[in-house]
């Protein structure tokens, strides 16, 4: 693989020839991939092992799967639990009494089949800050269409109120999801639930100040069709606590896929990880190994909250599970456990 580029010399008032130049460029192959986090939640927890791979070398272009290793977390408290891989799939499950506390400190070993070795750095589970509440304010926000089109939808911003304590640093990360009813006309079943599991995240931090301070933090734009208040919206947001490591590491992840285009925007940047080789190290491994104290909030939001007119029915003339999906979204005719919670 070649990457072609231009050298050229010169002030602004010297102009000349330019010629281009082969630079050989070797693309590295099957870098170890570490995804996972012990999280304050129940078990099982799980870390997920991949390799990168390079797409014109059909000799490695489906190696992705690390199967067959062993994987342990030890926690500073001396316990060491054992991961187990399920249907040979390179994610590797803790058991379903383990889970993390606020506090203790956490360390990943991996030993891959052909006996190289990893081991990550000492995590410490940091305690998330107290979240007040989640606010939704009505509004607009315009969007590109698929057509290129500028569009206006309405719809609700979503804010997080945290409160973080006096000389305390923190940071964390917030995801989320939401629900709604679905009523069709067609045949039976005319009744489902429609889960949306957006890709976006944000992070968040807080530098120590000499008091206790409360900020309100915005999150996401919902919009919102008359379809969606057959009943109600469940908004779930979940926070993580972080380290500054992992904040550091979410807040490039978040530059590098959202924040490109722009002349004042970060340029990409290697994205380090805490995991070493303990065979070789030199060798270069990708991402993190995290830990997390994981709050819910879940918000409620009605037809009454909706200052349009609304039509709750839909016009779908078959069963609802056949209903256009949003993106990132599941349909199904199943009442979810926690809707009426």
């Amino acid at each position: 693989m070649y990457i072609s580029f231009v050298l050229a010399m010169g002030a602004l008032t010297l102009q000349g020839c330019v010629d281009p130049y082969d630079y050989p460029f070797e693309e590295k192959t099957n870098y170890l991939v570490v995804d996972g986090a012990i999280r304050t939640e129940p078990g099982p927890h799980k870390i997920t092992l991949t390799t990168t791979r390079n797409i014109k070398n059909e000799k490695n272009a489906f190696r992705l799967r690390v199967q067959n290793a062993r994987v342990t977390v030890a926690t500073s408290s001396g316990r060491v639990e054992r991961l187990a891989e399920q249907d040979r799939s390179g994610v590797y499950y803790s058991s379903d009494d383990f889970r993390g506390e606020v506090g203790e400190k956490y360390q990943l070993k991996i030993v891959l089949e052909d006996g190289r070795e990893y081991l990550s750095d000492s995590v410490e589970l940091l305690a998330m800050p107290y979240i007040d509440s989640i606010g939704i304010k009505y509004g607009a926000e315009k969007y590109v269409s698929k057509l290129n089109s500028t569009l206006e939808s309405t719809g609700f911003f979503v804010d997080a109120f945290v409160k973080s304590q006096a000389n305390q640093s923190s940071y964390f990360r917030a995801e989320w999801h939401y629900t709604y009813l679905l009523n069709t006309n067609g045949a039976a079943p005319n009744t489902c639930w429609v889960n949306v599991v957006p890709v976006e995240y944000r992070v968040f931090s807080y530098e120590a100040s000499g008091s206790n301070s409360s900020k309100q933090h915005p999150l996401f734009f919902l919009p919102v069709r008359g379809v969606m208040f057959a009943e109600k919206i469940k908004v779930k947001v979940i926070f993580s606590s972080q380290t500054l490591s992992s904040y550091r590491f979410w807040s490039s992840v978040y530059n590098t896929t959202y924040n490109q285009g722009g002349i004042f925007d970060p340029t990409p940047a290697f994205i380090p990880s805490n995991i070493h080789s303990l065979t070789d190290p030199a060798e270069i491994v990708l991402g993190q190994f995290l830990t997390s104290d994981v709050k819910t909030i879940v918000r409620e939001i009605y037809a009454q909250d909706f200052p349009e007119r609304v039509d709750t029915g839909s016009p779908w003339a078959d069963i609802c599970l056949r209903y256009p999906r949003e993106d990132h979204s599941t349909i199904t005719d199943i009442e979810p456990h926690d809707w009426n919670e």
